[in-house]
């Protein structure tokens, strides 16, 4: 297998923004996770450690679990090549040591450094010896160990100085090194990653969504005009450190129209203390397409111009009293189980909702959706122009997205 990897940060800062916020949040969550290449795209992926003594990385249904999309032409160059299906590289990795590197490549870049930083998986047989790989029992095989090789330069600017001072000897002696020429560091890293077998990327499934009751709504844009006023209704469960865990209820009117804005709020139900955050402002609802009643479905019959059925006048009641009661109470009924099951509910980690307070300020569009009692899925996506060389014409690029799925921490 081969990969190799170039970005430029300073040439497409916003690609680079995309990149670096996604592999900074899902550092955020925990301290291991994956890397899936394939031919298309980048999956960046939360990963909780399997339960057993297993090398393996198994998603098995935890609080939260991170799933990112990064687009191959973000990257300057993007070459995978493996013989499993579509290409695909599936690794485990470090967060907070390839975080690092990012972040000392952000220090280059801030000093005016243009220098493309390259990625390469590499192989260390060194770091392999003794691992058991020539066992023939493919229950007892270890995953081979390798290295992601980060390069990229950095230009140190020394002191400015003039030659007069210079030939005289009147300055230090880092001056006169300064002065000689500005010195070019090439910075090499390498990040041990952990390869996973074709069975385990195998059991590395996205999570999937009950969508029988769920509740969908767009948040406010971080910049627009409503956007510091969300951020802070987000943020401010972080004043109460005592928390650990939030409920989050969303509620719409009947009828789920897009001019009914949902309401959202955040309760905090802890021994005697009972806490209510209510957002007031606009949230724009997504109304999904609803599978119509059984009295819906049933179409009306239209007699034809041939038809010779004979109506029972005296069978037709709708004129008592009685049974236009009856059906107004019914219709009641029905309408309070409809109200009622329009209220999203669900108990989640304080912790999970401080990460969903960094995606939100982190991307354009935000879509919020809540699974009664089940889940909370916050997805994120960034818009990337087109690929046109003016900016305005040309097919629109792939979107980057994250999708934050936060399991219950506890049922209601």
């Amino acid at each position: 297998m081969k990969l190799k990897l170039i970005v430029n940060g300073y040439e497409s800062q916003d690609d680079y923004k995309l990149l670096r916020t996604t592999l900074s949040t899902v550092a955020s969550l925990r301290k291991t996770a994956v890397l899936r290449f394939t031919s298309e795209r980048l999956v960046i992926i939360s990963t909780p450690r399997s339960s057993g003594s297993s090398n393996s990385t198994v998603l098995y249904g935890d609080t939260g679990q991170i799933w990112c999309t990064i687009p191959r032409d973000l990257f300057k160059l993007y070459t995978v090549t493996s013989a499993r299906e579509l290409n695909t590289i599936t690794m485990e990795y470090n967060c907070d040591s390839l975080v690092t590197v990012f972040k000392r490549y952000d220090r280059a870049m801030s000093q005016g450094c243009s220098s493309d930083m390259t990625i390469k998986l590499q192989s260390m047989p060194e770091w392999n010896a003794g691992g058991g790989l020539a066992s023939n029992s493919s229950s007892s095989r270890v995953n081979p160990v390798c290295a992601l090789g980060i390069t990229f330069e950095e230009i140190l600017h020394a002191p400015a100085c003039s030659g007069a001072d210079y030939e005289s000897g009147s300055m230090g002696d880092s001056a006169k090194v300064g002065y000689m020429s500005d010195k070019t560091v090439l910075h090499s890293f390498r990040i041990p990653v952990r390869l996973l077998f074709k069975a385990q990327d195998a059991r590395i499934q996205e999570p999937m969504i009950n969508y029988s009751n769920l509740m969908m709504c767009k948040l406010p844009p971080h910049s627009g005009e409503f956007g510091a006023g969300f951020s802070n209704f987000i943020k401010r469960v972080e004043r109460y450190t005592s928390i650990r865990h939030i409920k989050l209820s969303g509620s719409r009117k009947e009828g789920g129209s897009t001019s009914q804005d949902p309401q959202l709020k955040i309760v905090v139900n802890q021994l005697d203390w009972h806490l209510e955050l209510c957002w007031n402002g606009p949230l724009d609802a997504i109304v999904q397409q609803e599978i119509p009643n059984e009295v819906q479905e049933t179409p009306q019959r239209v007699p034809d111009d041939d038809s010779m059925a004979v109506e029972d006048s005296e069978g037709n009641k709708t004129n008592d009293g009685v049974d236009v009661e009856l059906v107004d109470v019914s219709a009641m009924v029905e309408r309070a189980e409809r109200e009622s099951s329009l209220v999203n509910e669900v108990f989640m980690r304080c912790k999970d909702w401080k990460v969903c307070h960094k995606l939100y300020g982190a991307f354009e569009e935000v879509v919020l959706a809540i699974s009664h009692d089940e889940s909370c899925v916050l997805h994120c996506s960034l818009d990337r122009g087109s690929r046109g060389d003016d900016g305005t014409s040309g097919e629109p690029k792939e979107r980057g997205q994250i999708i934050y799925y936060i399991a219950r921490s506890k049922p209601l």
